[in-house]
């Protein structure tokens, strides 16, 4: 027979060297994310570059940055199981031996002078918990906080508001990669206004109006912006980006009497359309002006859209709302509609010609797609 005391000891060296392992692959772990982390910055930091290049159409370059980020972002899942599942066996094993040492020493009845043993027990549990939950979210960062300063998700990469708060990017550079372009279409279901961006940005609150050479409101749309991709269908790949994006606002009402489907715009029809576009970490909003002309049955683009910062407007959100701080413009029901500014992903539109009345506001149901 072995003796008790000897045997404790066995048991207490046995957790003492898994310890020194379990220390060993936090160490291992900490060389990985330091070395994807500067992989990963490396990578934004090319992103960053790219954008300031606001003359030259380098959507493609960008679209391929997010998915090389991605690509060093996402770690493979077998790999961060047999990790994890060391990790916890480890952690279970060292608890057990623990515990049951304490037992072999018990005898009862238990004394408040017992807490002396039980309360160094139990901070070492409370130690090796926290040190799995700081391997877990190093191992795989995908959905938590520890490391998402440090390393964002590729989806925050096409945020505009994230880019404009914690890497502060110009929000207007940004924009111009994404070639934002406005197009009213006519189809069997009625008279769509449609966003098209070349390359996906998103999250932002937008507010648009589009008027007829006579300055007749014809359409007026206020909202938020908000992608989600998801997976690619066939091959479960995650989608971080994506190209030619269309953004559905809203339809147009009937009584505004433009051509329907097989009908024809007359050739000197124009049109103008003032899109407001207002990220979470600025105070001024970026302005773009779109000159268009009727094309058959369509409403297009005449040329390419004026960019500007509109600082005749301040505002700020706060709680989910946007709030106009100052507004010297005088563009048509934006500070009738002002009150109602919240970020809730939708997108509201008028549509029975009642405009400037919030209680006439309806909301577009159509999903966003890739054309």
């Amino acid at each position: 027979m072995f003796e008790l005391q000897s045997y404790l000891r066995v048991i207490l060296s046995i957790c003492g060297g898994l310890l020194t392992l379990l220390g060993s692959v936090g160490i291992f772990v900490s060389l990985t994310v330091q070395r994807r982390v500067e992989r990963l910055q490396d990578i934004l930091e090319e992103f960053m570059d790219l954008s300031y290049q606001s003359e030259i159409n380098l959507t493609g370059k960008m679209f391929k940055l997010i998915e090389k980020y991605q690509m060093h972002y996402l770690l493979p899942e077998g790999p961060s199981r047999i990790i994890m599942f060391y990790v916890n066996i480890t952690i279970v094993i060292v608890i057990l031996s623990w515990s049951g040492v304490l037992l072999c020493g018990y005898s009862p009845p238990l004394q408040w002078q017992g807490l002396l043993f039980i309360l160094p027990v139990l901070t070492g549990l409370g130690i090796l918990l926290f040190y799995r939950f700081l391997l877990k979210n190093a191992i795989n960062p995908v959905a938590n906080a520890l490391l998402g300063p440090l390393i964002p998700p590729p989806t925050h990469l096409r945020s505009v508001s994230y880019l404009s708060r914690y890497v502060n990017v110009s929000v207007k550079s940004i924009l111009k990669h994404a070639r934002l372009r406005l197009v009213v279409k006519s189809t069997e279901s009625g008279v769509t206004v449609l966003l098209k961006e070349e390359l996906s940005f998103d999250d932002y609150f937008y507010f648009l109006n589009l008027q007829n050479e006579a300055n007749h409101t014809l359409f007026t749309g206020f909202g938020e912006i908000k992608m989600v991709f998801g997976h690619e269908p066939i091959t479960g790949k995650p989608v971080p980006a994506a190209r030619n994006v269309s953004v559905p606002l809203g339809f147009i009402a009937p009584e505004a009497n433009l051509p329907g489907p097989g009908d024809n715009f007359p050739d000197d029809a124009g049109f103008e359309a003032r899109f407001l576009i207002f990220p979470w970490a600025e105070k001024h909003p970026i302005e773009y002006v779109f000159r268009m002309h009727g094309r058959q049955s369509n409403i297009v683009m005449a040329d390419e859209p004026e960019i500007s910062v509109n600082y005749m407007i301040t505002y700020r959100i706060r709680q989910n709302r946007l709030e106009i701080i100052e507004d010297q413009t005088k563009l048509p029901c934006f500070r009738e509609l002002a009150p109602v500014f919240s970020l809730d992903n939708r997108r509201r539109y008028w549509s029975d010609g009642e405009f400037c009345r919030p209680e006439s506001v309806k909301i577009c149901e159509q999903p966003i797609y890739i054309s």
